[in-house]
């Protein structure tokens, strides 16, 4: 079931915060509805409010397990191919290598594929594959951090192919979950019917020594986590290297990213463009690709749009603009107008049965932010009214709900804990 459609977004908040500190936007007359402000500066404080209250609610959790919420399942399937080879040559949408031929004998064979040139460092997902020349076809070239890259495959280079996204095209490596604090709430488990032995937590430094010596092929049955040198990401790693497309499970502790969004006034638009000239030259080449950009003001206001692509000079592009229920019939906008980019994250991370208490986190950190916020109950502030009233009700809601598959939590938890197999997560170096 999906969230109700009056769960808090990000607008919602930075719209709340405006309005208790008088500065929401009523159009260019004035005489409009109030809305998120479009100047960068009140904009900026507005969001940073949202922010804090946030961390603010997450930083009172109940002692000494936690908040409930915060316990989630991270899913991983392993893949069971890796082909490596060396690069015959290669360009902005395609590698080949006429040794390939020999491995996959047949058009498209290896379509859906993610293909690695690790002397570049770059990845792409396979959209085409001709077998007479061993060429393989990509949309773009990414770099490890998923933004497009103007390097491109050289002969020599050395290449590798998995089957599914992992680290380096490593099927022994792959990415955790972007809200994967670092810390592993319980024991590592293959799914449910799997019909394969166990799975533990080992150090870091063990299961890499059984990687030095040899690389096994098998069913995993040592993991660890690790920060990805590559990148600010968690990876999981796991020795043998797998041969089978099985699925591993595990409790852990999700964190908060700070929800973004930027606003700004276009200086052209179209029926799938947008320009926002104030961030030309500040973000990367397809940096809001997945963002969500709203019209806040002007012709088509409510309008909004998913960004298929970003460019160095502040242009959006879109698909088509939408209507605030989703359909295809949202009014495209004007020359110009205000706009606010958010990222495709744009919910508080715990769900809307605590939107009450985070929005009282925020309008206390709006309080203190603003002069002229003041708390319509009588005798009673914003900051009061969070900790002494909404939170704990915060707490007794936690405790009546918790995720339903949460396998064995560490002994704080207040459940039974961990086997005597079980890697702490202070020994993850």
């Amino acid at each position: 079931m999906s969230e109700p459609t009056s769960a808090y977004t990000l607008q919602d908040m930075i719209r709340r915060v405006a309005i208790a500190a008088e500065i929401a936007y009523h159009g260019s007359a004035g005489s409009s509805r109030a809305t998120i402000p479009v100047d960068e500066f009140n904009f900026d404080a507005c969001l940073r409010c949202v922010n804090d209250g946030i961390k603010a609610f997450m930083s009172q959790a109940p002692q000494p397990s936690g908040w409930r919420w915060m316990n989630h399942i991270a899913e991983i399937t392993f893949g069971i191919v890796e082909t490596t080879g060396t690069v015959d040559a290669g360009d902005a949408t395609s590698l080949t290598d006429d040794a390939l031929s020999s491995t996959y004998d047949a058009d498209d064979d290896v379509n859906g594929y993610y293909i690695y040139d690790k002397t570049q460092e770059i990845y792409a997902l396979i959209t085409d594959y001709t077998t007479v020349d061993g060429k393989v076809t990509v949309a773009e070239w990414l770099d490890y951090n998923d933004n497009a890259s103007s390097l491109t495959p050289a002969a020599s280079d050395s290449y590798s192919i998995t089957d599914v996204k992992t680290v380096h095209g490593d099927k022994s490596r792959y990415y955790l979950p972007d809200d994967f604090s670092g810390e592993i709430s319980g024991e590592i488990t293959y799914a449910a019917g799997t019909g394969v032995g166990r799975i533990q937590w080992r150090s870091e430094g063990e299961v890499r020594k059984t990687r030095e010596i040899s690389k096994n092929t098998g069913y995993p049955c040592l993991a660890a986590v690790r920060r990805s040198p590559a990148r600010r990401k968690w990876e999981l790693f796991v020795s043998p290297s797998p041969t089978a497309t099985d699925t591993i499970l595990f409790p852990y502790k999700t964190n908060f990213n700070d929800l973004q969004a930027i606003v700004g006034v276009s200086t052209a638009s179209g029926d799938t463009s947008v320009t926002i000239g104030a961030i030309a030259n500040e973000y990367p080449v397809n940096y809001f690709k997945g963002w969500y950009a709203y019209v806040a003001a002007g012709t088509g206001r409510n309008s909004y749009a998913k960004i298929t692509a970003s460019a160095a000079d502040g242009e959006l592009t879109v698909a088509d603009w939408l209507s605030s229920d989703g359909s295809a019939a949202g009014t495209n906008p004007g020359a110009t107008g205000a706009y606010v980019m958010v990222c495709d994250n744009y919910k508080h991370p715990a769900g809307p049965q605590f939107d009450e208490v985070i929005m009282s986190a925020v309008l206390a950190k709006a309080e203190m932010e603003f002069e002229r916020v003041s708390s319509p109950i009588p005798g009673l502030s914003h900051n009061e009214k969070f900790y002494k009233v909404d939170l704990p009700a915060a707490h007794q809601q936690d405790a009546r709900s918790a995720p339903k598959r949460l396998g064995q939590m560490m002994p704080s938890s207040g459940r039974s804990g961990p086997s005597r197999n079980w890697i702490p997560p202070t020994a993850f170096s």
